[in-house]
């Protein structure tokens, strides 16, 4: 008989997080199924997912039951820039990130869209296609890092555009001229302080591993997570004195706050 973990069965098992937002739960539930399936160890990916790595069936089924998405080729990844609505950016596209969710599972097999807040963040990673905010409520589609001139106003005419499957869904009138694109931010790494006063973490893992006791105690401090597409993970609207705190203890366990570590490379 063949053994459970025997190489036939072993594989990446990827948890499907369009625009690498989870809650709290959620982190600690995939925790628990990293201790039981995957050798206490989560991996991130350039996708902003959690994959796991062990039985592929035992992890699809238990990933399943617990609600999460396992990813397969068909299915569409939704990047988003990870600080929008906190840090820079021209408005805030969590919003319409909750929207286009809904039509994923049907928009382009396998491609990658991108959500860019106007940082220029997302755009520069080239994803298939992507809409960038420009300035006042003007949007322009991007493909494959380069501007299309093909531009909406408002949110919801600006997502019909991102998901049109058919040339003729697009607009009929002539494209604008093409505007140069962003200069990227660094990814984000660090103590962010947010204008309203509390503050962003953002740490980096070596590898991108996260160990599933890391994990638990993110999920401990229970606050927004969004995971970046730079294998990073964002703990979001600290107040301060708990973001003193929380530096101090997951330093130790090997959450880097420097974007200059060597083990960042």
């Amino acid at each position: 008989m063949t053994a459970p973990n025997s190489n036939d069965d072993t594989a990446a098992v990827d948890v499907h997080l369009p625009a690498g937002t989870l809650t709290a739960p959620q982190l600690q539930a995939l925790a628990d199924l990293a201790h039981t399936h995957a050798g206490g160890m989560l991996h991130l990916t350039m996708h902003a997912h959690l994959r796991l790595h062990g039985h592929r069936a035992h992890l699809t089924a238990a990933l399943t039951d617990a609600g999460f998405t396992v990813g397969h080729p068909d299915l569409p990844h939704l990047l988003a820039s990870p600080l929008s609505g906190r840090i820079g950016g021209l408005r805030d596209i969590r919003p319409l990130t909750d929207a286009a969710l809904p039509h994923l599972p049907t928009a382009h097999p396998g491609a990658v869209l991108g959500l860019d807040d106007g940082t220029g963040d997302i755009v520069a990673l080239t994803p298939d296609r992507a809409l960038l905010a420009l300035p006042g409520d003007e949007w322009t589609l991007v493909l494959a890092g380069k501007d299309t001139g093909l531009r909406r106003s408002g949110p919801a005419a600006a997502l019909d555009l991102l998901l049109a499957t058919t040339a003729t869904a697009e607009p009929s009138a002539a494209p604008a001229t093409p505007v140069a694109l962003p200069t990227p931010p660094n990814p984000p790494i660090g103590w962010l302080d947010q204008p309203d006063g509390t503050v962003t973490l953002a740490g980096g893992l070596t590898g991108g591993v996260l160990p599933a006791r890391l994990a638990e105690f993110l999920a401990a401090v229970d606050h927004p997570l969004v995971l970046t597409p730079w294998r990073s993970i964002l703990l979001c609207d600290l107040p301060e004195q708990i973001a003193e705190q929380v530096v101090r203890v997951l330093a130790p366990m090997g959450l880097i706050f420097d974007a200059h570590s060597p083990q960042l490379r």
